[in-house]
This record gives structure tokens, C-alpha cells and sequence, in this order.
């Protein structure tokens, strides 16, 4: 009887494991279990798409017929409910019941709500985590004459530049902390960010939240704690995700804000895994449980997984990368970073005048992470370094500079 696989999700782990799953065994069955109504896109070219860059097919990474001639089973606007591990099927919320021998969770997770008191005042309110978010951001910003982006994470970046490229909108851009990714960057690296947005237009309110929302004049009034008053048109955020780990409660699969895994992206239920930003899986750079939301960390997610549900036996180690435009400059994260694991130490280089800043990160005297921006210069041979795990001898300082990593 040949294999049945399940795959809950078809984000890039969920369709990379499904593909490389395919490649292993041309006669088992896949079936796939997806929320959107969308085959597979890019989701890092959604900021592209947001600034007008890219045009929607160009996002379209699959189409109903290439899960046709793979042999793919799936199954759009369709979620699981129910997972029973006893039985070992699942369940959806159309009263489907699916079979397996192996499964993958690959759900990733959906925004937080909005947490600021006062926000159903407000008609506008859009998160940004799909193509149908970024579709409807286009369409109600166009119309605006003034966007909130609240939230000093990743997404309130890509938010505040996306719409501030389109110039068609103002853009203020308002934060709790004093400056943007401020658990990985420094005030210099903070500094800069500013400096590049500014120039691109974008209003800056930091160290401050909007206490109080309220119509006026035809528009919206936020107020804030310190006293500023911002009239706008929409509001967008980003403060992160709630993952989507219901249909795993209860059934010996531990939860901890995602789903747990071993270093193989294997849960504590039999022939149960999980990829993609659902998994907190044990991450063997650091040596503990770790959660990443790149691109690139579930696509290699999506391959470990399909081995192992195939028979294999494989850890997964990877360097994950991401990479950015950032106010006409660019930005690059890799490998590990404070917000994740705070006890790292660092060493790090800027100029406000070249626009430049790199800042390296490490563990046990070997390189586990970076952030830069400005030129990428000297970004893959860091990826190697880290990759290596090799213990640093030469002084930290000779790693900012690319010259000397030749």
C-alpha cells in the first residue's frame, strides 16, 4: 500500500516538502490542506508588489494545474480542525477526514489584532501578512491622503516604506521604542534607519504609542501618550503572529507560541512534524529551541521534513538569510540575532555620512549572526563563516570589513 502524506499548509515548507516528497515516491498520495484561496506565492515579494515593483502573476509562484500535474491533492480555503493522533487522520472545517501515515504542519500563523485600545473606531484597519492584505493596503492607501503604520517590527518597516515609495499617501510611522528593530540594532543602526526614511518621507514618531483613536474632520485622530496628534486616513500595523497550533492541542504535540520539534522537525507525536514559522525547533547553531520567519529557513524546513516523513533521518542546520531594500539603501539579516537569543556578543561599524552599518554577532567565539546595511558586501562569505561553526582566533573587529574576508 503505498504512502499517505498530509500537508497542512502550502506556504513554501508545505509545498517544497510536498514537491520533494513527490520527487522520493512517485505513487504515494499527497494531499494538502490550504486556508488561502491562492496557490503558492512569494511572499517576499510582497514588499515588492506593496512599493509597485512587481506585478501580482509575477508573485504567483504556482497555478492550479502544476498541483494537477504533480499529482498534488488540494484543497484551498479548507483548514484543519482536528488532528487525532490515535487514529491518525484529520479533520477540516469542511467535514473532511484525511488519512495519513506521515504529516506535516506547515500553518505558519496570522496577525496579531490590533492591540491599542480604541482601534474599532477605526473603519481601516489592515494587517499585512497575505496577498489579500497587500491587495487591499494598495487599493485603501492610494486613496488616503495620510497612513498609520504602527508596530517598530520587520512589518512596520515594510509597511512604512512600501506605501511611502508609492507616493501617493504621507506616511507616518509611529513606534513604542525608540527606534526600529531595536532589540537587533543599536541607536546608531537605529539612527541611520531613520535617517534613510526621513528622506524618503517618512514621519517618525518614537518612544510614544496612540493612546486614544477618534473621528475628525472627515479622517481619523490618533493621540498619543506624549502629546502628538496624527490625523490619517488608514491605519496598518505589524505586532507579530498568532500561530496557528489549535488543531494540535491535545494531542501530545507540545505547543510553546508554535509548534515544538527535535533538531529533525519531529514533534512528540508519532510521524508527526512541523516546518515554516509554526516550528520551534531545536536549532543546532545555538544548541536550543529557536523560531524563524524568513523565507529561506521554511523553504530548507520543507526539504528535512519530507525526508525524514520519508524514511530518513536527517537534522536540519541552516543559515537564514533576509534581505531587503531599505529606503533606497539595503538591508540584510542572517543567522542569529538578539531578539532571539539575547545573550550574543557583538561587535559592529557604521557611518552616517556613507550610509553604511554592520554589526556581528557571536556565540562561544563562533559567528552566529548579522545585520547590515548599506552595500551587502562580503554577505556570503559570513553565511559560510556561519555555516562553518568554526571557532573565530583572529580579532572580531578584522570581520567588519569585507576586504578582509576574501
Amino acid at each position: 500500500m503505498s504512502q499517505r502524506y498530509v500537508i497542512l499548509g502550502n506556504g513554501i515548507a508545505g509545498q517544497t516538502c510536498a514537491e520533494e516528497l513527490r520527487k522520493q515516491d512517485s505513487e504515494c498520495s499527497i494531499v494538502m490542506i490550504a486556508a488561502e484561496r491562492h496557490p503558492l506565492y512569494n511572499r517576499v515579494a510582497l514588499p515588492r508588489f506593496l512599493r509597485g515593483q512587481v506585478r501580482e502573476e509575477k508573485v504567483l509562484m504556482r497555478t492550479v494545474e502544476d498541483y494537477q500535474k504533480r499529482g498534488l491533492e488540494i484543497h484551498f480555503e479548507t483548514w484543519a480542525t482536528e488532528i487525532d493522533t490515535q487514529a491518525r487522520v484529520v479533520r477540516t472545517n469542511r467535514d473532511q477526514e484525511f488519512p495519513y501515515d506521515a504529516l506535516l504542519v506547515a500553518t505558519g500563523g496570522r496577525p496579531k489584532p490590533p492591540p491599542w485600545p480604541g482601534c474599532d473606531e477605526v473603519d481601516e484597519v489592515l494587517g499585512f501578512q497575505t496577498l489579500d492584505d497587500t491587495k487591499a493596503i494598495i487599493e485603501k492607501a492610494d486613496a488616503s491622503g495620510r497612513v498609520l503604520v504602527m508596530g517598530g517590527s520587520f512589518i512596520g518597516y515594510e509597511l512604512a516604506e512600501g506605501i511611502a515609495y508609492r507616493q501617493r499617501a504621507k506616511v507616518t510611522w509611529v513606534m513604542r521604542g525608540p527606534w526600529f528593530l531595536r532589540y537587533v540594532l543599536d541607536a546608531e543602526g537605529g539612527q541611520l534607519c531613520r535617517q534613510l526614511g526621513e528622506a524618503g518621507g517618512v514621519e517618525f514618531v518614537v518612544n510614544d504609542e496612540v493612546k486614544r483613536f477618534s473621528r475628525c474632520n472627515g479622517h481619523y485622530l490618533g493621540e498619543t501618550l506624549n502629546g502628538r496628534r496624527v490625523e490619517f486616513d488608514m491605519l496598518t500595523y505589524g505586532v507579530g503572529l498568532d500561530y496557528y497550533v489549535e488543531p494540535a492541542q491535545g494531542t501530545g504535540v507540545e505547543t510553546r507560541k508554535g509548534i515544538v520539534t527535535d533538531a529533525k522537525l519531529r514533534t512528540g507525536a508519532p510521524d508527526v512534524y512541523a516546518a515554516g514559522d509554526i516550528a520551534v525547533f531545536f536549532d543546532l547553531m545555538v544548541g536550543r529551541h529557536n523560531q524563524m520567519g524568513t523565507w529561506d529557513n521554511a523553504l530548507a524546513h520543507g526539504k528535512v521534513a519530507a525526508h525524514n516523513m520519508a524514511g530518513g533521518d536527517e537534522d536540519f542546520f541552516d543559515v537564514p538569510t533576509y534581505t531587503t531594500t531599505m529606503f533606497g539603501s539595503t538591508m540584510a539579516v542572517m543567522g542569529v540575532t538578539p531578539d532571539v537569543q539575547p545573550d550574543l556578543e557583538s561587535v559592529r561599524t557604521f557611518s552616517f555620512e556613507e550610509g553604511f552599518f554592520r554589526k556581528l554577532f557571536f556565540l562561544d567565539d563562533r559567528l552566529v549572526g548579522a545585520i547590515m546595511i548599506g552595500p551587502p558586501k562580503g554577505r556570503k562569505k559570513l553565511i559560510e563563516i556561519m555555516h562553518s561553526r568554526q571557532r573565530i582566533e583572529r580579532p572580531r573587529d578584522e570581520l567588519l570589513d569585507p576586504a578582509n574576508l576574501t
